[in-house]
Formats: structure tokens, sequence, C-alpha cells
């Protein structure tokens, strides 16, 4: 299922990601297009994502060095970071409240594990695997491969570009807000976890028909594999034929 596009129509991402559907047959890179959507409906508990300005001088400087300190931090061997005991539902509650009260719970008590980080916008990430400083970062709207799983807060799978066994190609800024903060701050090579709140993910409306619920935060293992834009070589010109040589073939 493709669910990551900024819309919430259904199917949205292949990161919104991607609406559920067997693997591709080639195995070739799949690039999100942008697809319409209504407007989300207004409500004081969460808003629906949106998609972001685009920025004039690239990440924050106080971004970047949140992720300067957790490219440093080594998280204990064998401990877990994603165990979560939600809390009960209440008598008469509805699902968008549930959902509210059970993400807030989440991201606060994930904040304070080893090595999880959060910038100031509320989106949260651990990064698993640091790539060095000479590794390319995409700039805003940049094509990007990669391969990612996204994960309710219970750990339900809900789109995995692994289980499709191919990376999957998008615009960088056609995607939720998580993503979209996100990988102008990899660096190509890396692996980071994403904790995304639901105003970064998809929400008060959540993705129709399912899987992702309305107000749901999100967990992300997200790759950066490359930057097609940044690697393609444009095509060179042909030369343009000369007189003589147009005499010669008697033109």
């Amino acid at each position: 299922m493709r669910l990551l596009i900024s819309t919430v129509s259904a199917p949205a991402i292949a990161l919104a990601l991607a609406a559920c559907g067997g693997p591709s047959e080639e195995a070739e890179p799949e690039t999100a297009e942008p697809e319409t959507a209504e407007a989300a409906p207004e409500s004081e508990e969460s808003a629906p994502a949106e998609p972001a300005p685009e920025p004039s001088t690239g990440p924050a400087e106080a971004d970047l060095a949140v992720v300067a300190e957790a490219r440093d931090c080594v998280a204990p061997e064998g401990e877990s970071m994603d165990a979560f005991a939600p809390p009960e539902r209440e008598d008469g509650e509805n699902e968008r409240a549930y959902n509210l009260r059970v993400a807030e719970a989440f991201m606060a008590g994930n904040v304070e594990r080893s090595c999880v980080f959060a910038l100031d916008s509320g989106l949260q990430f651990r990064i698993v695997e640091a790539a060095g400083e000479d590794a390319a970062s995409p700039e805003y709207g940049d094509l990007v491969t990669v391969n990612y799983e996204g994960r309710l807060v219970d750990g339900t799978v809900f789109d995995s570009s692994y289980e499709r066994g191919q990376p999957a190609t998008f615009p960088s800024d056609r995607l939720i807000q998580g993503w979209v903060q996100a990988l102008p701050l990899m660096r190509v090579g890396e692996e980071w976890t994403l904790y995304v709140p639901p105003e970064l993910a998809y929400g008060v409306q959540g993705t129709p028909g399912g899987p992702i619920g309305p107000n749901q935060a999100l967990i992300f293992r997200l790759e950066l594999l490359g930057l097609p834009s940044a690697t393609a070589a444009p095509a060179e010109p042909e030369p343009e034929e000369t007189e003589g040589e147009r005499g010669e073939r008697g033109d």
C-alpha cells in the first residue's frame, strides 16, 4: 500500500506510503505521483498533513545541531525501542479522541529513550546507521530512493518496500510532513527510525478506509539509498551537421 504522499486519498503514500497491493513484476523503483484529495475536516484535536512551504535556506541550524548530536549517540545493545503499552480506552471515548491520547502518551514516553531525539516540530528520530560527512543530503523537492517500513505504535505493519522486494522513489516535497522534515537532514546511506506524531502524518482524517486511523502516531524504518536527480547525467546534444557533411550526403 502506498501511503506517504501528503494527500490522504486512497491509495495515498507508498509514504502517503503505498495502498495495499502486490509487489510489482518489474524490479524498477516505484515513483509516486501526486494525487488530489478533498480537504480534511478541521478539528481542534489535530490537523491533517499539509504540504510544507519550500524552505529558502534548508534545514534550521537548531535541527542540524540535534542531528549532529544524534549521530554520535550509541544506544545500548539489546534495548527494545518500540515496546509500548497503550492506555485503556475510556467509556464513551470515540476513536479520534482515543487515538490522540494514545499518540500523545507514546510520543511523551518515546522521547525519553536512549538515542531518541526530537526536533522543534515534534518529530522524533533515532539514527540507526550513520553515514560520513562526504555523503550527500537531498534538498527540498529532490527525488529520493528509499527503503522503508511503516508501522502503527502497536507494531502493525501497514506498508513496506522490503515486503515488495524493491525500493521506492518519491519527490521529497510530496510526502507526509514527518518525511519532508527528516529527509533533508539525512545523508545517503543512513538508516533512521522516525516517530511521527499525527499532525506530521495523516492528522485527524487518517487514510480513508484504513489502515491508518484518525490521529494515529506512526513509526517508520527509513533508509536513504540515493538521489536519482543528483546522479542522472544530462543527455549531450548531438552536434549540428555542417554544410560539407550535408553535401557529401547529396542533400
